[in-house]
């Protein structure tokens, strides 16, 4: 057999190395192939970002929410009790206030001929919290998680402003009594009473009528009038809005007398402070409330 020629052997190396490179070449494209899927699989999974947006923009679930109320019922019940106990008047119960604007028509009580002015401003910044926040939240989603939180945002910034104003004396504590020389005192009175308007909004959206956290007269009517009154069992699972209604009545009572050591030197930064504190404690809770459809931030 004759030998190869030096073209044959050339060939014969350049098939060989042909055949070698191959493999290497199509294990390249596999690489290649899965590369390009564990991107696409981590893009296609959700950051921490938008977990944290989806949680924020569920609707919170409405069970045991009525605990909450409760507390925010203490939480009236110290802000007004300090309020009327340091400027006599109201920022959340407008019943009473309404009485002092009629009272103010025939220029009475004689001894606060202007009680009517307080009492007119935080009516009207109460109905204009109502006004505006009501519709805001219809077109945020009014039970989404970043709604309720926005609320009580607001609820604790506008109560820090006022308790910084008389905590520096830019409103002093006898301000009620300066009107109407000096009408400063109306300032955080409506300040408490939009922050006011908010808290039962906020109630309201979330379905329980019998807990609207800053009033009591319709809250006592529903209670006796409640034909299951002494018939139903004092448990949970028993008659939920009477049970609602008579513990948001001692809430308040309650925060009120607490209110009422608190002011008795004539304070209102105190009970501010306090309610404050409460309200931060309160939206911690809302940011981590179960939601309807559970969204883990893992």
């Amino acid at each position: 057999m004759a030998p190869p020629t030096a073209n044959g052997a050339a060939k014969t190396t350049t098939e060989t190395t042909t055949t070698d490179i191959s493999p290497t070449t199509s294990n390249v494209d596999s690489e290649s192939q899965n590369f390009n899927n564990h991107g696409s699989m981590s893009d296609d999974k959700p950051t921490r970002l938008t977990r944290l947006r989806r949680h924020m923009a569920q609707d919170v679930h409405e069970d045991w929410t009525d605990v909450i109320l409760v507390i925010l019922s203490f939480i009236t019940g110290m802000v007004d009790a300090a309020v009327f106990n340091t400027w006599s008047c109201f920022v959340g119960m407008q019943t009473g206030n309404t009485v002092y604007v009629g009272l103010g028509i025939s220029g009475q009580p004689y001894s606060q001929p202007y009680r009517w002015a307080k009492s007119g401003t935080a009516i009207s910044s109460f109905c204009f919290g109502c006004y505006v926040w009501s519709r805001l939240s219809r077109k945020m989603k009014p039970l989404a998680r970043s709604t309720i939180v926005l609320t009580m945002v607001v609820q604790i910034v506008l109560t820090f402003a006022v308790c910084i104003m008389v905590w520096t004396g830019f409103v002093p504590h006898d301000a009620g009594d300066r009107i109407p020389k000096d009408c400063i005192v109306l300032l955080p009175l409506s300040l408490l009473g939009f922050q006011s308007a908010l808290q039962i909004v906020m109630s309201r959206f979330l379905g329980f009528n019998e807990l609207p956290t800053v009033v009591l007269t319709s809250t006592y009517c529903d209670l006796f009038m409640d034909p299951k009154l002494f018939t139903t069992p004092i448990a949970r699972g028993g008659n939920l809005k009477r049970n609602r209604r008579f513990l948001s009545i001692i809430a308040l009572v309650v925060g009120a007398a607490a209110s009422g050591f608190l002011t008795e030197g004539g304070d209102i930064s105190q009970p501010l402070w306090i309610t404050s504190v409460l309200k931060i404690l309160v939206t911690a809770v809302w940011l981590f409330w179960p939601g309807k459809g559970q969204i883990r931030l893992e």
